[in-house]
């Protein structure tokens, strides 16, 4: 019951973080934003790898990952979404 919490609130996080790019008139974006845009998207999808990967090894070590391990590796997750969204949004903009 508290992952499926963890997870709901995670989608809501995901949620009330793209709303401001829904609501934000789209303003034409510059070369140097989408390329500003794709590198956090691509540092944040590095960090999710990262935090999947250390959160794989502990459960192939025997571990058994508590909550703070599984609401990093959702954190990570949302912020993985959210980047890339928003770097696909600034740079369909550049074009």
């Amino acid at each position: 019951m508290g992952s499926m919490r963890s997870l709901a609130g995670t989608a809501a996080a995901a949620a009330l973080l793209a709303l401001p790019v829904a609501v934000l008139p789209a303003a034409a974006a510059t070369t140097d934003d989408c390329t500003s845009a794709q590198a956090a998207a691509d540092r944040a999808q590095k960090d999710f790898d990262q935090t999947k990967k250390a959160y794989q090894d502990q459960i192939a070590a025997g571990g058994n990952p508590g909550a703070a391990e599984r609401q990093e590796l959702a954190d990570a997750d949302v912020r993985r979404s959210v980047t890339a969204a928003e770097a696909e949004r600034v740079c369909d903009s550049a074009t």
